[in-house]
């Protein structure tokens, strides 16, 4: 425990910086951009994210897995080369894709305009992240954490500065992008380049990695059929607007949550493998219990938060034009947000651990079907909220799926009495923010609201002693409390 706590603190910042950027991009971008451009962009962010998992994502989850054996044998070098090696093998099958894609879309000028961009942003990305896998891996958190921030914040101030001129529309934000992963893949690039010395491209290690990460491609990019798909049946039955809605709820809600289980799958992930790696399954399966609990102190009081606090927020995030939709959706796409993060970040780890990737992507197969089914079958008859029912289910059903299937190889733990302790402790905060009166001014209520309903929640859950919380306050109140005294006596 007292190292998962030292973790989440390293990783804070990065996920604090992240949180900011993803509501500053809701909050700028649905009002500079407008709704139809607005929902141009977050197809072309999908496209590009659909893209990027299907050919170039293998690679950086094999270079985060096997990051440790290298570490453990002493080959780190000839692990970073043949990383690298297969970095520039991915990107042939990365840029046939997006010359398919250009030709898909020859009679939309908008989206061919955007597509440019991506020639640049698929090598220097794929750069960037295969350096930060090995970084997290490796448990460098302080180099991990000046590069994502430095990216995610540069892209953002870009792309916010581009759209403020005018003349970029949609692709303002993905320039932004471009730019800082530019930044990041030119020196993360030359960072692995330089620790490669002496390594060489081992053929053997390059067959596993490929074994092992094509089918981590294959199950992230039904992941992204869950979340992306239904944006263009969205498009296809309504229009970009409704698309525009439909994104702008997901990157207030969704986000949201996904972020936090991210962030404790980010402190706590490396410890499991490392568990897994040195002591064997039994040992992962202890770390995991610490990582379960975890997640369910964070995520699962962020998505009540996000539900019960949905029209304040919509309010004061999401520009007029695209705020009524919204403001439906956001609480049943924050209950998605925490199935899909205890998916990705949580029960995903048992086939990860035991190399069963493959498994796991056929497993996805199920969900994935069933969402673009119960879309088709949904949206012309209830409109945008049937793109949202078929998400909730779909995650759930994947979440479900993945946790009883996994089991056969590494049992992931779920702590029942602890999970009961924060439902109660949510059950609590909700009350507390159901009684307090809607006011006419939209980010006070906010505030207070949350506030409070945090409040209610935190001295809950350590009455209940949820998940080690009490345990776990007073240990980052003794090391706050021994770094202020050290930092005094300085």
């Amino acid at each position: 425990m007292p190292k998962l706590i030292k973790h989440l603190f390293g990783y804070l910042p990065v996920n604090l910086v992240s949180a900011l950027v993803a509501f500053g991009g809701v909050f700028v971008f649905t009002r500079l951009l407008g709704p139809e451009e607005y929902g141009r962009y977050a197809l072309a962010l999908s496209t590009m994210h659909l893209m990027h998992t299907f050919t170039l994502t293998w690679v950086e989850a094999a270079g985060y897995r096997f990051n440790g054996e290298a570490e453990a044998n002493g080959t780190l070098s000839a692990h970073y080369r043949t990383a690298l090696t297969l970095c520039l093998v991915s990107l042939v099958p990365a840029f046939l894709v997006l010359s398919i894609v250009w030709f898909m879309v020859a009679n939309a000028p908008e989206f061919q305009a955007i597509l440019p961009w991506l020639i640049i942003l698929l090598p220097v990305s794929v750069l960037a992240n295969l350096a930060l896998q090995t970084h997290r891996a490796s448990q460098r958190i302080r180099r991990f954490s000046a590069v994502e921030i430095g990216r995610t914040l540069g892209g953002f101030i870009v792309g916010v500065g581009l759209a403020l001129m005018g003349g970029f529309g949609a692709a303002a934000p993905l320039i932004g992008l471009t730019v800082s992963f530019a930044v990041a893949g030119v020196t993360e690039g030359f960072w692995l380049w330089k620790n490669s010395r002496g390594g060489r491209l081992v053929p053997e290690n390059a067959k596993r990695y490929l074994r092992y990460g094509v089918p981590i491609s294959a199950a992230l990019v039904l992941d992204l059929i869950l979340s992306a798909s239904d944006r263009f049946l969205i498009a296809f039955f309504l229009d970009e607007a409704a698309v525009g809605a439909y994104a702008a709820g997901y990157g207030v809600a969704d986000k949201t949550v996904l972020m936090l289980c991210a962030w404790a799958g980010m402190a706590a992930s490396p410890l499991v493998m490392e568990a897994f790696e040195t002591e064997g399954r039994q040992a992962a399966e202890r770390e995991a219990r610490t990582m379960a609990q975890s997640i369910m102190l964070i995520a699962i009081p962020a998505a009540a938060g996000i539900a019960l606090t949905a029209t304040p927020l919509a309010n004061v995030m999401i520009g007029g034009e695209l705020r009524e939709q919204a403001r439906h959706i956001i609480p049943w796409i924050a209950i998605a947000g925490l199935f899909n993060g205890t998916l990705i970040h949580y029960f995903s780890e048992s086939f990860q651990l035991a190399h069963k990737t493959a498994e796991r992507a056929m497993i996805m197969t199920v969900p994935a079907i069933a969402n673009v089914i119960l879309n088709i079958i949904l949206l012309p008859r209830i409109g945008l909220m049937g793109a949202v029912y078929a998400t909730v289910g779909c995650y759930f059903l994947g979440m479900v799926l993945l946790g009883l299937f996994g089991r056969r190889h590494v049992v992931l733990p779920v702590p029942l009495l602890d999970l009961v302790k924060v439902l109660v402790s949510c059950a609590a905060m909700a009350g507390v923010v159901r009684l307090m009166p809607d006011l006419e001014w939209d980010l006070v209520e906010l505030m207070l609201k949350a506030g409070f309903g945090a409040a209610a929640y935190a001295l809950c859950v350590a009455s209940l002693d949820a998940a080690g919380a009490r345990g776990m306050a007073l240990k980052i109140i003794f090391k706050v409390r021994g770094k202020l005294s050290a930092s005094s006596a300085a």
